[in-house]
């Protein structure tokens, strides 16, 4: 990445590995959502056959969610933004990965999703 999505602040909640709200001068939670949008946007329904295609490289996948993941471990790489482990001091590059190391490592601490309800990817 070229830094856009980096507004500085850098604050991050410890608890949860996500942005605090209204952090920094424009706040991390428009940060992640912006970037969200952005991933979003390169994600298109193949119409000939239930496949979801990036539109970056063509990757093909069962799901908007397989094809959201791939598209921010892929082509999203910013090292201004990570997602920090709530349980341990690992930061990891994506949401997925934060998922896949919470269940493989926190297997019973994990709590909460790392994709909250109320923060609709899709």
């Amino acid at each position: 990445g070229d830094g856009a999505y980096d507004d500085g602040s850098g604050m991050i909640d410890p608890n949860t590995g996500m942005p605090l709200a209204g952090a920094g001068a424009d706040g991390n939670k428009d940060l992640f959502a912006q970037r969200d949008e952005e991933i979003r946007s390169k994600i298109v329904k193949d119409p000939t056959q239930s496949r979801f295609i990036c539109t970056i490289c063509q990757f093909g996948g069962s799901s908007r969610h397989k094809v959201f993941c791939h598209i921010e471990s892929k082509h999203f790489q910013d090292p201004n933004i990570t997602y920090n482990c709530p349980y341990c001091p690992k930061s990891l590059t994506s949401r997925n990965a934060l998922g896949a190391h919470m269940s493989r490592t926190h297997r019973g601490e994990t709590k909460n999703s790392i994709f909250p309800k109320e923060t609709q990817l899709f």
